[in-house]
């Protein structure tokens, strides 16, 4: 197009006839999200559109990312759109519905150029289509819907001659987004020729194809796409390493029929992807990080899916890649569920149990997967497990006692497994967590200061020091967390500062000492009451026996019985966690 028409000075803006024109194929990847443009959108590139006709020289439509894939020499050039997808589909759609407006009025020269040009590839291939767009599962039904309608009209058909239009799979409704999409664009082309002629229609697609330009950005790999669409800020819900992980498996069968890969997905990928969901959560795409750093304990988030992609690049079979992803599946939503998929003994699983309900960060999982899986094989005894895991509590538990962030844990446990030479013990894996001298093991002075003196209550680590400490006393271990209940209240009726100064309440309300496990409907029970109020419903009432010893040793709660409790609570949790 001529240089004052563009709107930027990249070499990769291109015209619309351009990006079409030739043997290429846009590839949507088989289980992308469906088409989703409402009329509002269409709205607004039918009104771009009119003002490239009637006023502007062109208009600018953004940024398309593709990846090319590999083919054969003879085959046409096959480009998996990573961003664009929304675009592409609706141009597509308007120049299809251009060649129908044609064929209406008998231009079927016109039509044929347009359909054979930008629509399709003129001659046989092995592909699984010769429409340059290959839409997603959801849309090929309603694609070949539009496909049939064009060819519907007998002369156009005859014009066409020898050629025939060879379907994609007819997955998914041929009703919907796409197919509903397609007519409005007709309804649109049809009133413009109702009210300014058939000259108007050869104007706007002369514009369209002609005047309307994106830049194509053509990534070398599929892994820097969602790098470049985040900077562009180009789409609401960018693409994840999961996405693209599941986008390359089924690219290894992108030409084979659809039942071989609707029953390859629903034979290995289905289960290996549902299993990450419970209920409305999925842990689907946190567990590639961690399978990463097992693979790699030097990679960077970021280049997870590229390590992967290298490895996979000599396997044809998307089930034997699915196999080795699940390797460590079910090790990791047991770290991250608390759950013992893997079947370990009860002394191993309430071990990895308790680092759960500690809130291990997800820094910890490339460890404990790779070490869950060799308790498993019985490559490490239940004993040395249980005193493995037990350290790694310990550790874990006083540093956030302390306060300590957990962001430096991740130099510790991402290469944890090869510092102890993949043969972890309690000895081994003490001295290389403590080889790192930026990454502190609180002292027992350091817990017992901070149990009596910093406020825990709005720490992660406060409900599991209540359920220890009900453990400790002789309590049942709840199925959920507790509810944390404040002896002295947050915001206590008047009657408490006969016994608290305002100063003391302020500064011991939130220490550990101060805090009894209950249940929530107790917890909001309670409120801001007076002790003399509380007490006996915690010894009478309470599911926690915690709460109804704490209620059967104090009569009175004043700041001397606070701090005396203070001093023991923080003797057990150094004896509790050792170092």
């Amino acid at each position: 197009m001529p240089e004052e028409h563009r709107l930027t000075t990249s070499s990769d803006e291109t015209e619309l006839s351009k990006l079409l024109d030739g043997e290429k194929i846009f590839s949507i990847p088989y289980f992308q999200r469906a088409y989703k443009w409402k009329l509002d959108k269409l709205r607004q590139l039918e009104t771009d559109l009119l003002n490239v006709v009637d006023a502007e020289d062109s208009h600018f439509l953004g940024a398309m990312i593709i990846y090319g894939r590999s083919t054969a020499p003879a085959e046409p050039d096959v480009y998996e759109v990573i961003d664009g997808q929304q675009r592409m589909t609706t141009v597509f759609l308007y120049i299809c519905a251009i060649v129908r407006a044609l064929c209406k009025k008998d231009l079927y020269e016109e039509a044929e150029g347009l359909f054979l040009k930008y629509l399709v590839i003129g001659r046989a291939t092995r592909l699984v289509s010769n429409s340059k767009l290959h839409c997603c599962k959801e849309d090929r039904a309603q694609l070949n819907r539009v496909f049939g309608n064009l060819v519907s009209d007998p002369a156009f058909a005859k014009r066409l001659g020898a050629f025939r239009y060879k379907p994609l799979s007819a997955t998914g409704e041929d009703k919907g987004r796409l197919w509903s999409n397609y007519l409005a664009a007709q309804r649109f082309l049809d009133e413009q020729v109702r009210l300014e002629g058939v000259e108007r229609l050869q104007a706007l697609y002369g514009a369209l194809l002609k005047s309307m330009t994106l830049v194509q950005i053509v990534v070398k790999n599929p892994t820097d796409g969602p790098k470049i669409f985040d900077s562009l800020n180009s789409r609401q819900e960018p693409m994840t390493t999961g996405d693209l992980v599941r986008n390359e498996i089924f690219s290894k069968v992108a030409n084979e029929h659809p039942d071989t890969i609707e029953a390859i997905d629903q034979r290995s990928w289905q289960p290996f992807y549902s299993r990450f969901r419970q209920g409305s959560i999925s842990l689907f795409d946190a567990y590639f990080f961690p399978y990463g750093l097992i693979q790699d304990p030097n990679i960077r988030k970021s280049d997870v899916y590229e390590k992967l992609r290298t490895q996979w690049k000599g396997i044809d079979d998307p089930e034997d890649i699915v196999r080795r992803l699940s390797v460590y599946q079910g090790a990791f939503l047991d770290a991250a569920r608390g759950t013992n998929s893997q079947g370990h003994a009860q002394d191993v699983c309430s071990a990895f149990s308790r680092l759960h309900q500690a809130g291990a960060p997800s820094s910890t999982y490339p460890f404990l997967m790779q070490f869950s899986n060799a308790v498993r094989d019985g490559d490490v005894d239940a004993d040395e497990a249980v005193a493995v895991l037990s350290l790694i509590e310990s550790f874990l538990v006083r540093r956030a006692i302390c306060g300590h962030e957990p962001t430096g844990l991740h130099a510790v446990f991402k290469r944890l497994w090869v510092d102890c030479d993949g043969s972890p013990t309690a000895g081994k894996v003490q001295t290389k967590i403590r080889g790192h001298r930026t990454v502190a093991w609180p002292s027992a002075e350091d817990v017992q200061s901070a149990v009596s003196t910093r406020a825990l209550y709005a720490t992660s680590i406060a409900a599991y020091l209540l359920i220890e400490w009900n453990r400790k006393v002789g309590g049942d271990q709840p199925v959920t967390a507790p509810w944390i209940e404040h002896v002295l209240p947050d915001k206590p009726v008047e009657q408490w500062f006969k016994v608290f100064t305002r100063e003391q309440h302020a500064r011991m309300k939130d220490l550990l000492a101060n805090l009894l496990p209950l249940s929530e409907e107790m917890n909001r029970s309670l409120s801001n009451g007076p002790y003399s109020a509380k007490q006996p419903k915690y010894r009478d009432d309470s599911g926690f026996k915690a709460a109804r010893n704490f209620a059967e040793e104090h009569d009175d709660w004043t700041p001397a019985a606070l701090e005396a409790r203070s001093t023991a609570l923080a003797a057990w949790a150094v004896e509790r966690w050792p170092s």
